[in-house]
């Protein structure tokens, strides 16, 4: 079943994150290549993480 979330849920806040260099030269490159934000691409690999790894979040897969 698929979440449906709030509008709040759904605003965009600011995250700093401390990163290695050659992740941060990776998202930039991709960036250029893809014509999507880096903002995009981390949301998306962060959706992707978080999907496959519901453990993390202490919830069971059913």
């Amino acid at each position: 079943m698929k979440k449906v979330y709030s509008a709040q849920e759904l605003s965009v806040v600011p995250l700093t994150l401390n990163l290695k260099t050659h992740i941060v030269n990776d998202l930039k490159n991709m960036e250029k290549v893809t014509k999507k934000t880096v903002d995009e691409l981390a949301t998306k690999a962060l959706l992707m993480f978080i999907a496959t790894h519901n453990d993390y979040l202490g919830k069971n897969r059913s």
